[in-house]
């Protein structure tokens, strides 16, 4: 089959694209919707000090429908799969809207936390088996697209719906795509490739929750040293995952796994690594650019999102490289853009320089648009075909994975630089140096693994 754009919309394709669109858009879209409506939540529900596990749950949920959802969906089918998950995820937001205590809101969060990390699974599941390898990098530059369209909706829609009724309404924002993604189930018939029945392994995953869980606590941490041992525990028990992962229960990782001498463990760490450099460099993005330039919330979305703006336009330049030679060019190039925008928004903040900063988050776009696709269809395409669909569906865990120690890690560095502090007092620069410094290392580390990573031949 032609790599055309055509082929990618006929037929067939176009149906599951359709599909897996609307599962990465309600995933993104959801993350974005509620920004505005949780503080109004917390507060008027008396849930400020447990305000951080809105999100952490929701972190743990997705790490568990995300580590089990290969085998849910061997167990029950994709199409049972995706349309209890949508429910699920409806159940959680129905919780949060007539939440009398923010226990409820919480256990929503849950509730949308597992559900959304089955959807996102089992769409990324679906790619190698109802597209040919042709296609897949096209697939991916439209998911950016989604990705950075829904990002700019979701903080509109959300925040209008809180202005305009109340937060409660706001967790209905994303209804229309949770309406359209069984349209989408039950208008396909998704294939699925020879692989071998994924089964549950609750020993690894357990383990895997159990870090999560860990890496959490670090987000709630105010000492240093307690931040520290947290994040040092949560990476202890992922090592000891891997190390168990098959000697104690069924394997939860594809062969080679995070292994240093294999095309499929590169690139797992190339995800990883990624989205843990990006993590430490815009968790504290915004506050940074609302003190140092005096910006309202509006024009910082902006900025921030423009990001994923650049991710989404280079995605589709990038896909266009046919020879591997190219390809492998543009992949090992990502994390190099991702160290040039973190060192020019480390110098933007301490100069001033808004224009910089700008060129900075279009720099780290640039990254993930000319590496993502390449290194994700690497990645499928390396494991086994007994276990291609079971990698698929953990892709996108590794990459929430690496933005949770990242999130622990920034909150580490801003606590041992005094960043709040510095930061209320217009004397941000240095802590904003180590956050970025840090950053612009991992992805040079990043940069190294990626010559690991190779592409086949179509």
């Amino acid at each position: 089959m032609k790599s055309e754009w055509s082929a990618l919309f006929a037929g067939s394709h176009g149906l599951m694209l359709g599909l897996i669109s609307a599962g990465i858009g309600l995933h993104a879209f959801n993350q974005f919707a509620i920004v505005a409506a949780m503080p109004l939540a917390a507060a008027e529900l008396g849930g400020m000090s447990a305000f951080s596990w809105a999100y952490s749950l929701y972190f743990i949920g997705s790490i568990a429908g995300g580590t089990g959802a290969a085998a849910f969906r061997d167990r029950f089918g994709t199409r049972t799969a995706l349309l209890f998950s949508s429910f699920v995820f409806a159940l959680g937001g129905l919780m949060a809207l007539a939440a009398p205590s923010f226990s409820w809101i919480l256990a929503g969060r849950l509730l949308q936390g597992i559900a959304d990390g089955l959807i996102v699974a089992i769409c990324y599941s679906l790619i190698p088996a109802n597209f040919p390898s042709a296609l897949i990098a096209k697939v991916f530059a439209v998911e950016a697209i989604v990705w950075a369209v829904t990002a700019l909706a979701g903080p509109v829609a959300g925040g209008w719906l809180t202005e305009a009724f109340s937060w409660r309404i706001s967790f209905l924002a994303s209804a229309p795509l949770l309406l359209l993604l069984p349209v989408f189930v039950l208008a396909v018939k998704p294939r699925t490739t020879e692989a071998s029945a994924t089964h549950f392994q609750p020993v690894s995953i357990g383990l895997c929750l159990a870090a999560a869980l860990v890496l959490s606590l670090s987000a709630v941490m105010e000492r240093a040293e307690m931040q520290v041992a947290t994040l040092s525990a949560g990476a202890g028990l992922f090592i000891l995952t891997l190390r168990l992962d098959g000697r104690v229960g069924k394997k939860l990782f594809p062969e080679g796994a995070f292994r240093f001498r294999s095309v499929l463990g590169h690139g797992f760490w190339v995800l990883f690594l990624m989205s843990a450099a990006h993590s430490v460099a815009s968790v504290y993005l915004a506050p940074m650019v609302a003190e140092t330039w005096g910006y309202g919330p509006a024009v910082v979305g902006y900025i921030v999102v423009l990001m994923a703006l650049t991710w989404s336009v280079v995605a589709v330049v990038a896909s266009r490289a046919r020879s591997l030679p190219q390809r492998h060019f543009w992949l090992r190039s990502g994390p190099l853009f991702q160290f040039a925008g973190f060192i020019a928004i480390a110098v933007a903040l301490s100069q001033g320089s808004i224009w910089l900063l700008i060129l900075g988050q279009m720099a780290i776009g640039t990254g993930f648009g000319t590496a993502w696709a390449n290194v994700n269809q690497a990645a499928m395409e390396a494991a086994t075909l007994a276990e291609r669909d079971l990698t698929s569906a953990l892709l996108p865990t590794i990459s929430t994975a690496g933005y949770a120690v990242g999130a622990g890690l920034a909150g580490m560095i801003a606590s041992a630089t005094g960043l709040v502090e510095k930061l209320a007092a217009g004397e941000a620069s240095g802590p904003a140096a180590w956050l970025y410094g840090i950053a612009a290392a991992g992805a040079l580390v990043t940069f190294l693994f990626g010559f690991g990573v190779r592409l086949r031949e179509e």
